[in-house]
C-alpha cells in the first residue's frame, strides 16, 4: 500500500536509487512533495519499533511480521510510540511538505538490513503506484520480489 492515498496531491519529488555501498551516495527510500498536513497511511501491519527524531526530521519506523521495517520521514505530527500496534491502511501520522518512505528487509547472506525500491510493494490497483516509479536510467538494487508480496503485505 502507498503511504499516501490517491486522493491527496503528492508527487516524487526524489525516487529509490539503490546505492552501490553501504555509505556511497543513493536514494534508500522513495521522497514525497505534500501538502503540509496529509495523512500517511501505513503499509502494513506491526509495531512501531523507532519514533523519534534524527537530524532535525522526526521519523516512524514499523517492523512488519515479515520482519520488514517501513520508515517514514519527515512527519510533521504523529501520536505513535515505541512499542505501538498498527494495522495496514491505518492513518500513523501527517506530513510535514514532502515525505520519506522506506523500506528495509534482513539480508540472507549477513546481518545487516538492505533498502529495496517501496515501489514493489505498493499495490498493483492503486492509482498512486503511477506516480511512484523509479524514473528512465534509475537503477534499482538486485532485489526481486515474487508476487507473493506484491500489494499490502510488506
Amino acid at each position: 500500500m502507498a503511504p499516501i492515498s490517491a486522493s491527496y496531491k503528492a508527487t516524487v519529488s526524489d525516487p529509490f536509487r539503490q546505492p552501490s555501498c553501504d555509505r556511497c551516495a543513493g536514494n534508500r527510500g522513495i521522497e514525497y512533495k505534500t501538502q503540509p498536513g496529509t495523512p500517511i497511511i501505513a503499509g502494513a501491519s506491526g509495531i512501531v519499533s523507532f519514533s523519534g527524531v534524527v537530524a532535525n526530521k522526526k521519523y516512524l519506523v514499523i517492523k512488519t511480521g515479515a520482519g520488514r521495517r517501513l520508515t517514514y520521514g519527515s512527519i510533521l505530527n504523529s501520536d505513535l510510540r515505541i512499542g505501538n500496534s498498527v494495522v495496514v491502511g491505518q492513518i500513523i501520522g501527517t506530513t510535514s511538505n514532502m515525505l520519506y518512505f522506506g523500506v528495509r528487509e534482513s539480508a540472507l547472506t549477513n546481518s545487516r538490513d538492505i533498502y529495496v525500491d517501496p515501489a514493489l510493494y505498493f499495490d498493483q490497483n492503486n492509482q498512486f503506484l503511477s506516480r511512484a516509479v523509479l524514473v528512465s536510467g534509475a537503477k534499482t538494487g538486485s532485489y526481486s520480489p515474487d508476487s507473493a508480496v506484491l500489494g499490502s503485505s510488506c
